[in-house]
């Protein structure tokens, strides 16, 4: 070895500032930083999709809690389906 190089082994900041630029620059251009960053924004993202699906999931629990109720199954078909119930006058009138 050259006196150079063994003057430099022998100085050990250098050596792990010149090792850790290799290690950096070899992360960088092999893209594992970008997929690292790609990975951190899908995990961010999936997380805002799974508590946007947990609300969802709750509204929709209170709506089968409601429609196991069958005072609301009948106020529903009377409002959407236009039905009447049993004890419920119905006025009819010609069309012109």
């Amino acid at each position: 070895m050259s006196y150079r190089l063994r003057e430099f082994l022998h100085r050990p900041k250098k050596v792990f500032v010149i090792c850790s630029l290799v290690v950096l620059s070899t992360l960088l251009v092999n893209g594992t930083f970008l997929r690292l960053w790609s990975l951190h924004v899908d995990a961010d993202r999936k997380m805002k999709d799974i508590a946007r699906t947990r609300l969802e999931n709750q509204k929709y629990q209170a709506q089968l809690e409601q429609a196991k109720d069958p005072s609301y199954i009948e106020r529903l078909a009377k409002d959407k389906l236009d039905l009447a119930g049993e004890n419920d006058l119905v006025f009819v009138f010609p069309a012109e």
